[in-house]
């Protein structure tokens, strides 16, 4: 009797395209990259430029919410601050972030095209809204929309 075959957790090719037709991905201001929007566009994906829909001086806590309430996923380098955080989670939001900043663009979609799988993954399985960053070895984890408030510290 031969014994179970072991289920493959490797998205195959086909899932992949699958799954990426469900999302287009936003590539903010930070991260607008032809190498990346390229590497993503050849994988399947739609991909859309910060420059095709807002002014270069848009603020963040303006088009983050834009963006979240069309259920498109952001891509970024930015780190978010308090007020950043709130309209991606009051909008329901979806963002992932490329911890490493001053990498070349085909470096950057290499990371981002390796994590791709997992981003996937999370898309298919976690409600928004979320954070996540992504390290330079492709590895994914979730950042906290609620931080803590520190006390502020008493002047004698």
């Amino acid at each position: 009797m031969a014994g179970k075959r072991k289920k493959s957790t490797t998205r195959s090719g086909t899932n992949l395209n699958s799954s990426l037709s469900l999302y287009t991905f936003f590539l903010d201001r930070a991260l607008e990259s032809y190498a990346v929007k390229n590497a993503l566009e050849q994988l399947g994906a739609r991909v859309r430029m910060h420059r095709e829909d807002f002014e270069d001086d848009a603020a963040d806590e303006v088009w983050l919410p834009i963006i979240a309430r069309r259920g498109w996923v952001i891509l970024s380098k930015d780190q978010y601050n308090y007020l950043e955080r709130m309209a991606i989670k009051n909008a329901k939001g979806r963002a992932f972030h490329l911890v490493r900043r001053n990498l070349p663009g085909e470096e950057m979609a290499a990371i981002i095209c390796k994590a791709l799988p997992r981003m996937l993954r999370i898309l298919d399985h976690t409600a928004p809204p979320f954070i996540a960053k992504i390290y330079r070895d492709s590895s994914i984890d979730f950042i906290d929309l609620d931080p803590p408030f520190r006390k502020a510290a008493r002047s004698s």
